[in-house]
C-alpha cells in the first residue's frame, strides 16, 4: 500500500504543473508552455498505465 501512495503522490506532482500552466494561460489569455504540459502529461499517462496494470494483476491474484 505504501508503494501505491508513493505512485499517487508522484501522479499529483506531475499533474500540478500542468494545471498551473493552464490556469496561467487562462488568466493571461495566452497559451501555456506546451513543453511542460506535454512532458508531464506523458509521464502521468505512463504512471496511470502502471497503476492500472498493477490493479489488474492484484485483482487477478486474489482468491475468489
Amino acid at each position: 500500500m505504501a508503494e501505491l501512495k508513493i505512485d499517487l503522490e508522484r501522479l499529483r506532482q506531475l499533474l500540478h504543473p500542468v494545471l498551473v500552466e493552464i490556469e496561467q494561460g487562462i488568466e493571461t489569455e495566452t497559451y501555456p508552455d506546451w513543453s511542460v504540459v506535454k512532458e508531464n502529461l506523458l509521464q502521468a499517462l505512463e504512471l496511470v498505465r502502471k497503476l492500472e496494470r498493477d490493479q489488474l494483476w492484484s485483482a487477478l491474484g486474489k482468491p475468489s
